[in-house]
């Protein structure tokens, strides 16, 4: 069943986008990101991604309670990513409801967490592996690492992951539709469940991503530019 996934990144405490991560100019949607989540819920989401952008950024989630409010006002499973970096936090979110918590910069710098969370919270954690042409990118995408994203996917594989979220940095909010040919490769290569993110702007992308095989897209700026309607891309 393939999953259309709204997005709400949270920045000092707003609902926003930003264009291919560019923390300088973020565009605010809304100064509810709670309901937002809701909006989306009623017109019919059946799960939610949930980012700190400023977590990710400085590696210690800073609108967690947002969060939590997010999962406790919604029916629909939440995942959840940004500046998760050790078991507790990971622990009090799933404890609190998280349905899947998404590792990023851990995965790249330090893999011993990451299989010892493998190994405890099993297919509820999920990698996010951002593309900066070849190589992937942490810490807010402030960081490349000098690994290619494919070594590191199938370390993480390694290490117990069993699902990606795999996005182009450079189509991230600039509505140019993803790269369907590198979603493609990626996810052959890995084996597991990706969903894709990046890009997405229309109607079209959503069903040649559907094509590939893929468990999903997640879906940002297009939904809160009117560009696409949740109701008719579901």
């Amino acid at each position: 069943m393939f999953e259309v996934i709204p997005a709400i990144d949270i920045l000092g405490g707003k609902c926003v986008r930003l264009k291919q991560g560019r923390y300088e100019t973020p565009i605010v949607y809304s100064p509810e990101p709670v309901a937002v989540a809701k909006k989306w819920e009623s017109q019919g989401a059946k799960r939610l991604h949930v980012v700190d952008l400023d977590g990710a950024r400085t590696g210690t989630p800073e609108n967690i309670e947002i969060i939590k409010s997010i999962i406790k006002e919604v029916a629909i499973p939440v995942q959840v990513g940004g500046g998760i970096r050790n078991l507790m936090t990971i622990s009090d979110l799933i404890g609190f409801g998280a349905d899947r918590i998404i590792l990023g910069t851990t995965a790249i710098k330090n893999p011993n967490l990451l299989s010892s969370t493998c190994e405890k919270f099993d297919d509820r954690i999920a990698v996010a592996i951002d593309a900066k042409g070849k190589f992937a990118a942490a810490e807010g995408w402030m960081y490349v690492s000098k690994k290619d994203v494919l070594t590191l996917a199938k370390e993480a594989i390694s290490l117990g992951v069993r699902r990606f979220i795999y996005t182009e940095i450079n189509r991230d909010g600039m509505l140019t539709g993803p790269n369907i040919e590198s979603v493609r490769n990626f996810a052959d290569a890995v084996g597991v469940p990706v969903i894709a993110s990046g890009g997405v702007a229309t109607k079209e992308d959503i069903e040649k991503l559907k094509e590939i095989g893929i468990e999903g897209c997640i879906v940002g700026k297009a939904l809160y530019e009117g560009k696409v309607r949740l109701e008719e891309i579901l």
